[in-house]
């Protein structure tokens, strides 16, 4: 476990900070496997809510469905954030919409006239490309503790097959690069928004946005093998689809968009 490099000291980090509670336990690593396994680890050592793990590369950078989040070194923001505060279920999926709205918000602040997409339910694309996954876990504790994984690609210049095709960076769009520890300031000013808000209004609000942003509405998809029409999304955060000409809410699958 490496030390971080100097753009993303954790003292340069703080000095951005300007939240209550997101960040201000703050530990900055070079070189992990996973700052996933991290703040894991930190939560079982009584680490406290809003507890930030970031790094500067992974080795297994982990995101949904078992996939693997390309996480190589001094380009992009990988981190966990500890989240203690829910208590009402250890259901992760409206914790991850409320949490896509925060990564949306962030990337569109930094770019003048953005288009900022959810793909439901964990990835945030840009200009219709992938910029940011996110996988939320929980450990099964009572009252659960919920550990939020973001790889954000910030100043990555070009990406390898089959990524380049599907795959983008704030550096990429702007054509400059950005202050890595800036860009965490902005994305945990927006995770404690998004979150309090969550917490305080329930799944509704959050719902509403990702309907709001919702990429490829009335596309074709498979969903866990079924084919289907993406409408929107409801209230209660699932994804709504036309399956066999029935309106139906979909809250969990892995979805493969279709070609028309």
């Amino acid at each position: 476990m490496s030390d971080p490099p100097p753009d993303l000291g954790r003292e340069r980090i703080a000095a951005h900070l300007a939240t209550r509670w997101v960040g201000r336990s703050l530990r900055v690593l070079g070189h992990v496997r996973s700052t996933q396994d991290e703040a894991r680890a930190d939560a079982a050592t009584g680490a406290p809510d809003g507890h930030l793990v970031v790094a500067d590369a992974q080795e297994a950078g982990r995101g949904s469905h078992g996939r693997s989040w390309s996480s190589p070194p001094g380009t992009d923001l990988y981190l966990s954030l500890l989240v203690r505060r829910i208590v009402a279920g250890a259901d992760p999926a409206p914790l991850t919409l409320a949490v896509g709205c925060a990564v949306a918000d962030t990337v569109e602040s930094l770019g003048a006239g953005w288009r900022v997409d959810i793909k439901w339910p964990n990835d945030v694309l840009l200009e219709g490309r992938k910029c940011a996954g996110i996988l939320v876990e929980s450990d099964g504790m009572a009252p659960p503790r919920f550990i939020v994984g973001i790889g954000l690609n910030v100043n990555r210049s070009r990406f390898d097959p089959p990524l380049d095709t599907t795959a983008t960076s704030l550096a990429q769009r702007a054509g400059r690069p950005f202050d890595r520890a800036a860009v965490l300031a902005e994305l945990a000013r927006c995770l404690e928004a998004w979150i309090e808000r969550f917490v305080e209004l329930g799944v509704e609000p959050v719902a509403a946005e990702v309907d709001r942003r919702l990429a490829r509405r009335g596309a074709t998809a498979s969903l866990d093998g079924r084919r289907g029409r993406v409408l929107g999304v409801g209230p209660d955060g699932s994804l709504q689809v036309e399956l066999d000409g029935v309106c139906r809410s979909v809250r969990t699958a892995s979805i493969e968009w279709l070609e028309e």
